[in-house]
């Protein structure tokens, strides 16, 4: 008995379902944390992209932004109770709580896109030496401490009923209301600053206009935010988006950050030895990305149907880390229209990919993904069957253009072909001509210049195809973008979602 009382004077009631809170939360931060680092970009992640099969797989994201609504003010509250008095004597409740309050608020400037870049990039060092290394060492310490000298303390820190006091329940409400909007941005309402508004244009003759020569100066830019991905200056880099329409067509300009111009895909260079495939690793596998001879690409996804998941976590719900994929994988239950541009694949012949996602299947090659479907046209892979030379040479080398051999001059490899090319002569990984059909609804021009790609689109509002979102003068619309530098599968993003609104 007398020992009892001190305990749980020492211990709130309100300390006590705080623990709780703490207790679930924390560790699910640090789980998926790691699995989040495992597969970022390859120069600072410690398992050099590849997820190790005892890590937490699935939608990882969509639980670390759960664990992170329930953590944020619980760990606000507690150090309003812990502010005075012996708490702060110990090393590791001191580290949680403060390390946990730094790691909350250099989340919300990662999540929301806050401050200049270089504020950027020290939140996000931050917050991955914080949340990978301090807090899991210090939970593991007060773990111990709590099961060994601390022991007789365990049941009054986690009794959820004693003495309860509902004024500091009631307190925590608002609180837990306003880290919510600060961890997602977006409660109670979508806010404003995240729309991308399409003007309203008069009518435009689809076939003949020059989509760098409409009047872009008439639309508000919308600025994102990217992170995360292999190539950019520390992962970074920022997308400017602009939209009309007039009516009948939906029109988007999108520019970002990008130092290089990469238009190649696994090309082939001839050796005094052979043909050699430029790659730097096997092709195919999940755990493969290649960031060497490869293309930029650009996305933009639009679910097909209301999602309440997208609205509030935003990509997070259709892709990244899990299923056993160290890169993630793209797939949803709700259909999903993506605008894939690609610098080598599709741009050469005015054209972004049009694609959709859907049902999540692990048995199959692309999981959820999946390119409309076509009536001719498209691209493909230029290799041999025994994968030891290309599958086609251009009848004139001065046909090649943009990483691809166009169709049209394509003719089927012959060693007497290939004997008539010099040393070191580069063949195109690719051969394309224009989707014809559903996959080629999206016309495309781009330009590269000055570090910066800038990708001009084209898309019918209403394409009367299933695999498609269709758009309404007047309406909203939620999407997410992307921006690849030169790789495969680790591209940079923002978990939040945006809204594309069409002017009446």
């Amino acid at each position: 008995m007398n020992t009892t009382a001190p305990q749980q004077s020492e211990y709130p009631s309100s300390f006590c379902w705080l623990h709780w809170l703490l207790a679930v939360s924390t560790p699910v931060l640090v789980l998926t944390g790691f699995s989040l680092h495992a597969v970022a970009r390859p120069e600072w992640s410690l398992f050099s992209g590849v997820l190790p099969s005892w890590f937490w797989p699935g939608r990882v994201d969509l639980w670390h932004l759960v664990a992170a609504v329930v953590f944020s003010p619980a760990v606000i509250a507690m150090l309003w109770i812990c502010r005075r008095g012996k708490f702060w004597r110990r090393a590791s409740l001191v580290v949680l709580l403060v390390g946990g309050l730094l790691t909350v608020v250099t989340g919300i400037v990662l999540m929301n896109s806050l401050g200049s870049f270089t504020v950027r990039t020290w939140a996000l060092w931050i917050h991955a030496a914080l949340g990978l290394v301090l807090v899991p060492i210090a939970l593991f310490w007060h773990t111990i401490i709590g099961v060994t000298s601390n022991w007789r303390k365990l049941t009054p820190t986690f009794h959820p009923w004693a003495n309860p006091r509902w004024l500091p329940v009631l307190a925590f409400v608002p609180v837990a209301l306003v880290t919510t909007c600060l961890v997602l941005s977006d409660l109670p309402c979508h806010p404003p600053w995240r729309n991308l508004v399409a003007q309203r244009i008069p009518a435009v003759d689809a076939g003949a206009a020059d989509l760098a020569s409409l009047p872009w100066n008439e639309a508000t830019p919308l600025n994102i935010h990217l992170a995360g991905g292999a190539g950019f200056d520390a992962g970074q880099t920022r997308v400017t988006l602009r939209a009309l329409h007039d009516g009948e067509h939906l029109f988007v300009m999108a520019e970002w950050l990008d130092a290089d111009e990469n238009r190649r895909y696994l090309p082939w260079r001839k050796t005094p030895d052979g043909w050699g495939h430029m790659r730097s690793g096997p092709i195919g596998g999940p755990q493969f990305d290649e960031c060497r001879y490869y293309e930029d690409k650009f996305s933009l996804i639009f679910p097909t149907v209301p999602d309440w998941r997208f609205d509030r976590v935003g990509c997070a719900a259709y892709c990244h880390a899990g299923g056993g994929r160290a890169y993630g994988y793209k797939g949803s239950n709700r259909l999903v229209d993506v605008w894939h541009w690609k610098a080598t694949r599709t741009d050469p012949v005015g054209q972004a990919d049009d694609k959709y996602w859907d049902k999540v299947d692990f048995e199959a090659k692309d999981v959820g993904r999946h390119g409309d479907p076509k009536r001719g046209g498209g691209y493909e892979k230029n290799v041999s069957e025994d994968e030891t030379h290309p599958a086609f040479l251009p009848d004139d080398l001065a046909a090649v253009h943009g990483g691809i051999i166009p169709t049209t001059h394509a003719v089927a490899y012959t060693e007497a072909a290939a004997k008539e090319l010099p040393e070191d002569t580069v063949v195109p990984g690719i051969v394309a001509s224009a989707f014809v059909g559903d996959r080629g609804h999206i016309a495309c021009k781009s330009r590269h210049h000055s570090g910066r790609w800038t990708v001009w689109m084209r898309r019918k509002l209403d394409t009367g195809s299933r695999y498609d979102a269709t758009f309404t003068p007047g309406g909203s619309h939620p999407f997410g973008c992307a921006a690849f530098n030169c790789t495969s599968k680790r591209h940079a993003y923002n978990l939040l979602p945006y809204r594309l609104v069409l002017a009446e």
